[in-house]
């Protein structure tokens, strides 16, 4: 059976704990690649073949609800960098996750999105941001309020979120995790096979994670040290 390695547990452009793991396929995610990042740079060219990479911009870098992630035009370099070395474009998904689902959260990802036009990148992966008790406490000790009060985000936020998937969807296949919105679908799916020439027909798409995952069962974590990276999100699902 075909195995699929995966870097949710951390930031795989600061642990390179995942280096000599990999797998058959593998979901490499970070938000730190940059032209300064050689190291990730020269790591993902050397193992181009099996990988998937997930490079995540918010446009939140550099701010406080980011404050040790590089800006988004450093992303976009690193980005065009990396492809003018020969990775694949195809192989290269822009992650922004998460929204936050203000008026003021949704120009800054549209800005994101339109940043990346000339990059030939087709998919965009995103999430709405979760309000966890901790993400709470964190939001709301620097901005002195939170998006919203509910662990979810309220319908109509939601619904302000699907009329900008649909405005930019001519522009990028739009796939969302583990939620009822637009494009609903694995971080690890039928697509990514099929992008690494691996054999699908061993594939059972069944969530293992939290309701609503639609990734394909028996995905390994890579990243040895499972804690709260030194991005510093505010947003971030680890607890101090």
């Amino acid at each position: 059976m075909i195995k699929f390695g995966i870097t949710e547990a951390g930031d795989a452009g600061l642990d390179y704990s995942w280096a000599d793991k990999l797998l058959d396929g593998n979901i490499i995610i970070t938000k730190h690649l940059t032209s300064k990042n050689q190291k990730l740079i020269e790591l993902l060219l050397k193992n181009r073949e099996k990988i998937i990479l997930h490079v995540t911009c918010t446009g939140y870098g550099g701010t406080k609800m980011e404050p040790y992630v590089p800006k988004a035009q450093e992303v976009y370099s690193g980005v065009m960098e990396l492809i003018s070395k020969g990775f694949p474009e195809k192989q290269i998904v822009l992650r922004t996750d998460p929204i936050i689902p203000t008026e003021a959260g949704l120009k800054r990802v549209a800005w994101v999105w339109e940043l990346f036009f000339d990059a030939n990148i087709d998919r965009v992966r995103y999430s709405v941001i979760d309000m966890y008790p901790h993400t709470k406490e964190r939001i709301r000790a620097v901005f002195g309020k939170v998006p919203f009060e509910s662990f979810k985000a309220p319908e109509y936020m939601l619904n302000n979120v699907r009329n900008y998937i649909e405005r930019y969807s001519m522009f990028f296949d739009f796939e969302a995790c583990a939620e009822d919105l637009p494009g609903k679908t694995g971080c690890i799916s039928k697509k990514d096979y099929e992008i690494l020439g691996l054999n699908t027909f061993y594939i059972k798409e069944g969530g293992f994670q939290r309701k609503g995952c639609l990734c394909c069962a028996g995905k390994t974590e890579l990243l040895t040290h499972k804690k709260r990276c030194p991005s510093g999100c505010l947003y971030c699902y680890w607890k101090d």
